[in-house]
């Protein structure tokens, strides 16, 4: 046993966690100069599209992220507080904190302001250094254009956003009542793996034919995940034995119950909370034991 992971023949077993959580990469916002102006005007609400805060409400929202202001004497000029604040803040993690903050869709529910207009008003500034906000599950985050380029050219590779989505995605259609919905994007996520798995691992770009079966197949190849019971402990089959058949439990499930298909039975929150939890489990296993690979090789 290693970090809390058990480790066999170039596996790594999580015994521990049944939850997948991937931290988005900690990026450092850097932008221009002459954004800070315009940016300053949509968080203190000047420009119409977003919520208004008063002097009072700027200072307690910079000091949630970091500043120890007092309003007692003011502020001077609200635009000019965010501005200078934003400055000081410019080229920090915090400064995506930020923006991610003033753009929380609770914000404009509250108020009854479109969201979307600011969203895209802060894109619209945002898109000449490089970066954009994009909506993952409910919340909007910060994204690094230029960085997505790039991997757009190399590969297909799916990212932890990608991943949060589907995530995201699901829970929102078990807590909807879509359980039908909930099955296929829980699909969507382990092929999504599976195909991330074999073209990193073969360095070739793959066409889906829509077998997760087959998928697993391939997976299991590269990363000799196959039940060897000359090689592996008896509760190790027992693991791998059950993502076989969890595999092929999902296949049929999705397949059945999935809302693209003509539904045999009718499906019940257990199955589509069973069809998540799968999901999520095998992809956790499958990303922590890749990761081990390419550092162990």
């Amino acid at each position: 046993m290693c970090g809390g992971l058990w480790v066999y023949g170039g596996i790594s077993f999580n015994v521990l966690r049944f939850k997948l959580i991937f931290v988005l990469e900690l990026m450092k916002m850097n932008i221009s100069e002459i954004a800070l102006n315009p940016l300053a005007k949509i968080i203190n609400g000047d420009n119409d599209v977003s919520p208004y805060l008063t002097g009072p409400a700027l200072v307690i929202f910079f000091n949630k992220h970091g500043f120890n202001d007092n309003y007692d004497n003011g502020i001077g000029s609200r635009w000019k507080y965010v501005e200078d604040n934003l400055r000081s803040l410019n080229n920090t993690q915090t400064l995506n904190e930020v923006l991610e903050d003033i753009l929380d869709p609770r914000r404009f529910h509250i108020s009854g302001k479109d969201i979307t207009k600011a969203v895209d008003s802060v894109n619209d500034l945002l898109k000449f250094d490089g970066y954009e906000m994009v909506l993952i599950g409910d919340l909007y985050k910060l994204r690094d254009r230029a960085k997505i380029a790039v991997e757009s050219k190399t590969s297909t590779t799916i990212d932890h956003d990608f991943i949060s989505e589907q995530i995201s995605k699901c829970n929102k259609k078990l807590t909807e009542g879509d359980y039908n919905g909930a099955i296929t994007n829980a699909r969507s996520l382990i092929e999504a793996v599976f195909i991330e798995v074999i073209e990193r691992l073969e360095d070739i770009q793959i066409k889906n034919d829509g077998s997760i079966e087959s998928l697993w197949k391939r997976v299991k190849v590269n990363m000799r995940l196959d039940v060897d019971k000359d090689n592996y402990p008896d509760f190790v089959v027992q693991i791998l034995s059950g993502i076989d058949t969890s595999v092929k439990g999902l296949a049929g499930l999705s397949n059945n119950a999935g809302d693209r298909h003509a539904t045999k039975f009718k499906t019940r929150k257990h199955h589509g909370k069973l069809a998540v939890n799968l999901a999520i489990t095998i992809s956790e296993f499958l990303f922590e034991s890749l990761q081990f690979q390419i550092t162990k090789f």
